[in-house]
């Protein structure tokens, strides 16, 4: 099946001071690879960095932490995230999401609030699916 980014270009490029995708409620995923670099660039074990965050588990090799509009991401500050060399997969793979990726309504969808959608040189269907694939679950 071919999908719709594959036909068509997608343009994205994030726009410096945005932290819009960020601020939003939901929920951050982190694998074990993503918390031993994070608890490393902070200088942390990775159980402390786990509790100190409130990491809740999922299964043995996979947490999530909850963000809300009272209880942002701990790690966005004001010009922008504050572990951003070593962010979880799921944030460097924004906005290729496979939600956002369904159809291209669902594309526009994010992009009225993503100003960097519609923004750069068009994004390489293969690259498209890699961030894509990288996010778990």
């Amino acid at each position: 099946m071919t999908h719709w980014w594959e036909v068509e270009p997608v343009r994205f490029e994030c726009q410096k001071g945005c932290i819009k995708c960020c601020a939003k409620p939901g929920w951050v995923y982190f694998d074990k690879e993503d918390i031993e670099n994070a608890a490393s660039f902070l200088n942390l074990r990775p159980g402390k960095f786990k509790k100190k965050f409130r990491l809740t588990p999922i299964d043995p090799v996979h947490w999530e932490m909850g963000v809300t509009e009272n209880d942002p991401c701990p790690f966005l500050g004001q010009e922008g995230c504050k572990i951003h060399p070593v962010k979880p997969k799921q944030c460097r793979a924004f906005p290729f999401w496979e939600e956002n990726l369904r159809t291209r309504d669902s594309w526009n969808k994010v992009g009225e609030d993503c100003p960097g959608i519609g923004e750069g040189p068009g994004v390489a269907a293969e690259l498209v699916r890699q961030n894509k694939d990288s996010i778990w679950p």
